[in-house]
């Protein structure tokens, strides 16, 4: 089955002059920027933009030629379409500006943003959802307890506001995952001057936040006809925290939502995304679950999870996923004597949790089979 290497390959001569900007164009430039371009292209608006080609003649050099994974589960196939889109018209006529790598411990932050002018004058900003880095996965569960957010949300308010001061035209905004919840806070949250700009936002299998309540505000109404939540048909990071039912459901050449969280197994039929009519009985309960343990954990609960975490991570002494793979026994020996030192109200709330979670899936997958999803569903937004 085609997938979005094919919709570059066989559409990649059209240039954006000719066939706007689509749903699909939106699949291979977030696909495309997990590759590290802030490697090759500077991070301030103030420099000149790089042609697009070039940045990713000059990224595939700087890392040694080859088409190499960016990480444990960012596939090298994300080198090699970055490569086709440099070297069709379509994507070749791009140029690219501003590419940060914003990553630190205290507080966990990854924060990647890039933005890509095209030649009809329109202006691209994407967020890079989460990479390779162990920190960068901190910074996620920092996201289903903390009431102050996370950094990268603030750093994507102000990404967007300084990339409409430094150009004009419309703007349209792109992000998976973690990339996609942030894109949608960026624009909620960002100048009206600057949201009255926003042609789309994209989010792509992004998760939703802590409460129902941005649902109800005035940005959300407002946006609401140039917002495209794109999820797979068995979407598990898509289902977390609160979410908006308004979402494009695609089809994915892989069985579990997990696996389908990858946009390169995403179906195509020519130039346009297989699209569904509904979620699978996978993704329901993954939603339901989701929100409910949310919404029920304790915040003793969540401060005793995110700081198991934290520590583990801490301890295994390493930087991303490849590293861990690479220094197995090392990792896991530092991860199981952080978990093993924990203290003793920790591990309480972590077994509380653990035993909550067992009743909420237990409960949902219930829910789910006896058809009652849309009613719990209805409950718990309201």
């Amino acid at each position: 089955m085609a997938n979005v290497s094919d919709y570059v390959k066989n559409y990649g001569h059209i240039s954006f002059r000719d066939k706007p900007f689509t749903d699909e164009d939106n699949v291979a430039m977030g696909v495309g920027f997990y590759m590290p371009l802030d490697k090759v292209v500077s991070p301030s608006f103030d420099d000149e933009p790089k042609p697009f080609g070039i940045a990713c003649r000059e990224l595939f050099a700087y890392r040694g030629g080859k088409h190499k994974p960016v990480g444990l589960v960012l596939v090298k196939g994300i080198s090699r379409l970055l490569m086709d889109m440099a070297a069709r018209k379509r994507y070749g006529e791009m140029k690219v500006v501003a590419c940060t790598d914003n990553y630190g411990k205290e507080p966990a932050v990854q924060f990647n943003a890039g933005t890509f002018l095209l030649p009809t004058g329109e202006i691209v900003v994407i967020f890079r959802g989460t990479d390779d880095t162990l920190i960068g996965w901190k910074e996620d569960v920092d996201m289903l307890g903390s009431p102050d957010g996370i950094p990268s949300e603030k750093l994507s308010v102000d990404y967007l506001t300084e990339a409409a001061k430094h150009f004009d035209g419309d703007i349209i905004v792109s992000g998976h995952s973690k990339g996609g919840y942030v894109a949608l806070h960026a624009v909620l949250n960002a100048p009206k001057e600057v949201r009255d700009r926003v042609k789309v936002i994209y989010n792509n299998d992004g998760p939703g936040f802590r409460t129902y309540d941005y649902i109800n505000s005035e940005a959300y109404k407002e946006i609401l006809p140039r917002y495209r939540h794109i999820i797979p048909r068995s979407s598990f990071i898509g289902m977390m925290l609160s979410h908006d039912d308004d979402y494009t459901v695609v089809k994915a050449n892989r069985i579990t939502g997990a696996m389908q969280h990858d946009m390169l197994s995403w179906q195509f039929n020519g130039d346009k995304l297989i699209t569904c009519d509904d979620t699978s009985a996978q993704s329901k309960v993954a939603d339901l679950v989701f929100h409910e343990m949310v919404r029920n954990l304790t915040e003793e609960q969540l401060d005793a999870l995110e700081t198991a975490i934290g520590e583990i991570i801490e301890a295994t002494g390493q930087r991303g996923l490849l590293d861990v793979k690479e220094n197995l026994v090392e990792a896991v020996r530092g991860g199981y004597l952080a978990a093993k030192e924990l203290d003793d109200e920790t591990k309480s709330a972590l077994k509380e949790t653990a035993k909550k979670a067992g009743k909420t899936l237990k409960d949902a997958v219930q829910s789910v089979r006896s058809g009652d999803y849309k009613t719990v569903k209805q409950r718990i937004e309201d």
